[in-house]
């Protein structure tokens, strides 16, 4: 088993690496997922004695990219500043490990980066109206594809982590969330959903060339789209969204079609990032119970890399098995497996619960990660070591 602890390298620097490292191990896990590349945020942050409260630079990547392999790209990752001031923590853990240390695995932002999608507004994902997400780079982007694979391979390259944890290769939805968000309307989930279809050039020029008619689909998302806005109050239109996955579309096939399509630039991805990699770290793309809405094929696209690490954040305790089964199900016989669970609260009521959901997964997964080290009370890192203990992992 593999349990490891989601970081950032800014509480590697605040808490003393050796210090951060020690208490993960002391923790019960064997490795770190230290985020590589991020996006900005407002964390707040109980487990960092420095950074309570911190707002990390938007869209940027926490290693030494080499600008000469980069020179000719379109596309291209940006270092930031707190690799310089503060120190490479990647190539810090990485020298732990080399010591005898935790393995380390790199998280690793893909398509989900605002900074680099307004810098690059041709290569984002575009809705039916033609209207930009500025917070995600199109998978179907030739540009944005190879950043993404060229980032995961300098990385492995340079760094030989043990894996490569995929976060965003997909169709990044309307409802990730922007600051200050306004919906007069009420969006239903499937309004929602077709919000965050994307009918960007690039979707359309490689959709069309596999015989798709991706101009049908976009006009049946628009009338949906247009009739939704001009109803006094939602009426849904698609009742078996989303308990039905994809086939609530199947009543419209052009639709239903366009869909099942898009998976092939998410899995294409996958499969070249997995390609161009350092054949040493493993690749896993991490996973949930929707990532179907971004256009993932789960069976595919875990055959394309090393496997998945499934997120069940918001699971309760009793269901988690099953989650995992289906997952597992995906997967072939030699694929590895990791649990993402979460030690938020209220979602996670206390140690208890916590150990219930790692017992409910421990027979079907390779391991376990938590999140997050800064992002809870150190006093909680107690309760992930007494889930791995009650897995019998410690």
């Amino acid at each position: 088993m593999r349990h490891s602890v989601w970081a950032y390298p800014w509480d590697l620097h605040d808490l003393g690496p050796g210090a951060a490292l020690s208490s993960i191990a002391q923790a019960g896990a064997n490795c770190i997922s230290l985020a590589t590349s991020y996006h900005a945020g407002r964390f707040l942050q109980p487990g960092n004695p420095r950074r309570r409260s911190y707002f990390p630079e938007d869209g940027t990547v926490y290693y030494r990219p080499d600008p000469a392999r980069w020179v000719d790209a379109e596309i291209a990752p940006k270092q930031a500043e707190i690799v310089d001031t503060e120190g490479d923590m990647l190539a810090t853990a990485i020298a732990a490990r080399e010591a005898g240390g935790s393995a380390v695995s790199c998280w690793t932002v893909c398509l989900h980066n605002t900074r680099l999608g307004m810098a690059h507004q041709g290569h984002v994902v575009r809705n039916a109206f033609g209207d930009p997400a500025f917070y995600g780079l199109c998978p179907s982007s030739e540009a944005a594809r190879g950043y993404v694979a060229g980032m995961v391979a300098e990385i492995t390259e340079t760094y030989r982590p043990d894996r490569i944890e995929l976060e965003s290769p997909d169709f990044m939805g309307f409802d990730h969330g922007f600051h200050h968000e306004k919906d007069g309307l009420g969006l239903l989930p499937e309004d929602m959903f077709l919000l965050g279809v994307c009918f960007c050039d690039h979707c359309i020029t490689r959709a069309s060339a596999a015989g798709t008619d991706a101009d049908a689909a976009r006009q049946m998302v628009k009338n949906h789209l247009q009739a939704a806005f001009e109803r006094e109050l939602p009426q849904a239109q698609f009742p078996d969204f989303p308990t039905q996955g994809p086939a609530a579309f199947d009543g419209k096939p052009a639709l239903a079609e366009y869909l099942r399509w898009r998976t092939e630039s998410v899995t294409s991805l996958i499969a070249r990032i997995r390609a161009e990699a350092h054949p040493d770290s493993q690749i896993l793309l991490i996973d949930g119970a929707a990532s179907w809405q971004g256009g993932v094929d789960r069976k595919k696209a875990a055959a394309a890399c090393d496997g998945l690490l499934y997120c069940a954040y918001f699971t309760p305790a009793d269901r988690v098995h099953a989650e995992l089964e289906t997952a597992r199900a995906a997967l072939k016989p030699d694929a590895t497996l990791i649990a993402g669970l979460q030690m938020f609260y209220p979602e996670v009521a206390n140690a208890e619960d916590l150990i219930a959901r790692a017992c409910a997964a421990g027979p079907l997964v390779d391991g376990l990660n938590f999140y997050n080290l800064g992002l809870v009370p150190p006093a909680r890192l107690g309760w992930m070591r007494r889930a791995i203990a009650a897995m019998g992992d410690i």
